[in-house]
């Protein structure tokens, strides 16, 4: 029997328990449950591949034989190391007066190590906690891993007395321990993880004492392999929360193989995208694909697909030709002319474990909504044929713009027709000076007059819909110019000369 098919009752015991102890934590962990991979696999899918460090404290103390503790923690150990995965780091630290050095290797080397490692017997004078939890976080500050945790397995019992640092609680020791335990970088999780052997409560106040994230998995020493295992998945678990926050903001990266940045390819050549996933822990799934910037009457030869889905890192081409490389368009005139369309990918960027981070870990997915990268230009032609609307409203908003010019210069110069006989007191015939339409009319008085003399007759401004009286502005030799206003069918006096405005009956309102 393989060591995974002798773990999986276990784990499968603790799967649930940690889902529903999860699922406590508030009303976002039940959304999308349904749609949730299993936490086995949701773990396998998102937590970092860099793997996880575990450093796995022994209490080799004369006490531990009590029991059968020591032989049991002997027996769980080697099924513990074969349930790590490959990229895990794990280092095993006895401990009794003092500690052996934290030394990261691979769960088989560990494996290989672990009778020349640990004694056969406990046979240890003390319990130093302390000595133990300074290997354990050198060790682990040397590793590379996002995920940390330390296993202190032990009966209960804090023994120290010849050691000043850790000999009681109230030792200075502890308060640097717990410094270290709290300076590692904000990318990395340590949590410390209690396995009592015995009942007490030294386990858990040492742990307390040192780690600000702590856990109590077993105070009876009768479930140590289950303990053990949950350890391992409560790790995971933090590693998966940190791989989510890891990947905030990221999601797809649009690119155009063979054209370089900045060029141009002829719409007439095939159009290769490649979309490339920039999460490094969560797969992505791009919906609605769709490709932005094509002009009217230039559409694609085949259908997108509906969705396509990446694997952190992963890139996936899609090949794209256009039916048709001319475009249409309307203008003020036809043609046909060069123009580059920059085409660009469009659709919404989500990932298939958003649910499953809700519940698992309790962590919101927040990834870019949309693809980025930059449009592809493409050089095509567009065929223009005239646009009969845009000249109707051109012309419409000519007249609109003329109109009120065309109404002021008719009221300024209102249209008039008829005739001004004009009279001197010593001439027998009058002048008969006729009108005709805007234009100011000059006629010479020099037959009325003993002198030269001229008078200029033109419309009065006014509105269109009154009959237009007329100025008639004199003007005889020796004298200034004078005016006077005359409306229709009226005699006036202007420079010793009568005259009388006869409108035509067209004029006449």
């Amino acid at each position: 029997m393989t060591s995974d098919n002798r773990l999986a009752p276990a784990r499968r015991v603790l799967t649930a328990l940690l889902a529903t102890g999860l699922l406590a934590l508030g009303p976002c962990a039940s959304a999308g449950a349904d749609d949730s991979p299993g936490l086995e696999s949701f773990l396998d899918t998102v937590a970092s591949p860099r793997g996880a460090s575990y450093a796995v404290a022994v209490d080799t103390s004369g006490s531990m034989a009590d029991d059968d503790s020591y032989d049991k923690v002997r027996a769980v150990l080697p099924t513990f190391l074969k349930s790590l995965r490959a990229e895990d780091r794990v280092c095993l630290i006895p401990f009794s007066d003092g500690a052996s050095a934290c030394e990261m290797v691979s769960p088989d080397e560990a494996l290989q190590k672990l009778d020349d490692t640990l004694p056969a017997s406990p046979d240890g004078t003390a319990s130093n906690f302390g000595r133990a939890f300074e290997q354990a976080l050198d060790g682990l500050q040397r590793t590379d891993t996002d995920a940390c945790g330390v296993l202190l397995l032990s009966d209960a019992e804090l023994v120290a007395p010849d050691d000043p640092r850790y000999r009681d609680f109230k030792a200075k020791g502890w308060s640097a321990l717990r410094r270290q335990a709290s300076g590692l970088p904000s990318d990395r999780s340590l949590t410390g993880y209690g396995i009592s052997l015995r009942p007490g409560t030294d386990v858990k106040n040492v742990l307390a004492k040192v780690f600000p994230s702590y856990r109590m998995l077993d105070t009876s020493g009768t479930r140590i392999s289950e303990a053990m295992t949950q350890a391992q998945d409560d790790t995971r678990l933090r590693q998966a929360a940190l791989s989510v926050d890891g990947d905030r903001g990221r999601g797809i990266a649009v690119s155009w193989p063979g054209v370089r940045k900045g060029g141009s390819v002829p719409a007439a050549s095939d159009i290769r995208v490649r979309l490339t996933a920039t999460t490094k822990a969560l797969p992505v799934r791009l919906t609605g694909l769709g490709i932005d910037g094509l002009p009217e009457g230039v559409a694609l030869a085949s259908a997108l697909p509906r969705s396509v889905d990446l694997k952190p890192g992963e890139s996936k081409d899609l090949d794209l030709s256009l039916r048709s490389t001319t475009a249409h368009g309307e203008g003020w005139s036809g043609g046909s002319d060069p123009q580059t369309w920059n085409l660009s990918v469009t659709g919404k960027v989500s990932t298939p474990l958003a649910s499953a981070a809700r519940r698992y870990v309790g962590k919101d997915v927040r990834l870019a909504d949309a693809p980025a990268g930059g449009p592809l230009a493409v050089a095509g032609t567009v065929r223009t044929t005239t646009d009969p609307v845009r000249w109707t409203v051109l012309v419409g908003l000519l007249l609109v713009l003329l109109l009120p010019c065309g109404l002021w210069l008719l009221r300024r110069h209102r249209p008039v027709q008829g005739t001004v006989s004009a009279e001197a007191v010593d001439a027998r015939v009058p002048l008969q000076i006729p009108l005709q339409g805007r234009r100011e009319v000059t006629a010479d008085l020099s037959p009325l007059l003993d002198g030269s003399g001229t008078v200029r007759i033109k419309s009065v401004p006014g509105p269109l819909r009154e009959q237009p009286p007329i100025r008639l502005r004199c003007r005889t030799a020796g004298r200034p110019e004078r005016e006077i206003v005359c409306p229709p069918g009226q005699t006036v006096l202007l420079c010793g000369i009568e005259f009388h405005y006869t409108a035509l009956p067209a004029q006449r309102m």
